[in-house]
């Protein structure tokens, strides 16, 4: 195919797929890129820092000059709006929250999380902070009904009303990533290797609201596994692996693999589920991807198979576009466990948004 029929493709893909904007997933910065297109990307040749954070062989197509990189900030809910998730995520994280979520998101259960990540680049090294966040709020049968039919009316509550709160969070601080072309000199195809070393903190909390608490809207009473305390802590050390292979002239067809914690941190966590059942949460398990790129002038095409272990769930397809006119970059993208998504570029800001976007390029938490 001739690249202005790739061209024209990409053109009517992007603007055509119906990735209309959502409040539930909002990306900003970093891998706002990847997540317009569908979470698929790890095998694009960029020279501009937007694929290092999926795959960190490609830090060594980069110069070797020093750069601050901007924020990265993505947002997600399901079952309740943006915007009372950025409220219950950062205004109010505590105790009595439980009971508030309780009251105010009874009629399903809801989840909601936050991505963020800022750091340097030195060349081929880069250094980074960055954490994600996901809660969940599971009420039983009782709470739904009373949360549907008694508009908030405690004198209706029968006693048998629960609900849990569930969060997990796990952060860098810092996490150093480092590649090199492994390929000989003058040689038609290229190989980078890379590898990104997290030293990382995972913390776990529970709470159970019951219709008591509901009712005198008093603190929520932590769960049996957290043993009177607020959390669980745990320290480990994980080390993700990546490779590149492409032309030379970094057009063309590119491919590559991604071992998400080749290294595992392990992050298992002792808890119980929302029915009381003792549950292990392993948060961050080890992760395989693949996928391939196409890059021709304007446009780009994406398509990576993550996840192929089905460590975090079942084996994702995901494909994106890019197409590039006068400065601007309009994406789109699916992926067969999130749906479509769709954003766009403007000199360094990028902007991505969807129904379910992803927050990385595998669900970073397995909770």
């Amino acid at each position: 195919m001739k690249p202005k029929h790739w061209s024209l493709l990409a053109f009517v893909l992007c603007a055509f797929v119906p990735a209309a904007p959502s409040r539930g997933d909002i990306t900003f910065g970093g891998q706002a890129r990847a997540f317009a297109m569908g979470g698929a990307g790890i095998a694009i040749l960029d020279r501009s820092d937007r694929t290092t954070p999926l795959n960190p062989a490609s830090l060594a197509l980069l110069n070797r000059r020093v750069k601050l990189r901007l924020p990265s900030i993505g947002l997600r809910a399901s079952g309740i709006s943006l915007q009372a998730a950025i409220d219950h995520l950062f205004t109010h994280p505590s105790q009595n929250d439980a009971v508030s979520l309780a009251r105010d998101f009874g009629t399903r259960q809801s989840d909601f999380g936050v991505s963020l990540a800022w750091g340097m680049r030195f060349g081929h090294m880069d250094l980074d902070a960055d954490g994600v966040a996901t809660a969940h709020v599971i009420p039983n049968a009782a709470l739904i009904t009373w949360a549907k039919t008694a508009n908030g009316d405690v004198q209706k509550l029968t006693g048998a009303e629960r609900a849990d709160l569930l969060a997990a969070a796990v952060y860098s601080l810092p996490q150093i990533g480092l590649a090199e072309r492994i390929s000989p000199p003058g040689s038609p195809v290229r190989t980078e290797a890379g590898v990104r070393i997290k030293l990382a903190r995972a913390v776990y909390t529970h709470y159970i609201a019951d219709a008591n608490n509901i009712a005198h809207n008093t603190a929520a009473a932590p769960a049996p596994e957290l043993n009177g305390g607020t959390t669980i802590t745990q320290d480990g050390l994980g080390m993700d692996f990546g490779m590149l292979i492409h032309p030379a002239h970094n057009y063309g067809f590119s491919g590559a693999v991604v071992v998400t914690n080749l290294v595992d941190p392990r992050f298992i966590i002792t808890g119980t589920d929302a029915s009381g059942a003792p549950t292990k949460y392993e948060l961050q398990p080890r992760s395989v991807s693949a996928g391939s790129a196409y890059t021709s002038g304007k446009i780009v095409l994406a398509y990576d198979l993550v996840d192929i272990g089905r460590a975090y769930g079942p084996l994702q397809h995901r494909l994106g576009c890019e197409y590039r006119t006068r400065g601007v970059a309009l994406r789109a993208g699916y992926s067969s466990v999130r749906g479509f998504t769709g954003g766009f570029g403007w000199g360094f800001l990028d902007f991505a948004f969807g129904a379910r976007a992803p927050l990385e390029v595998t669900q970073s938490l397995r909770f």
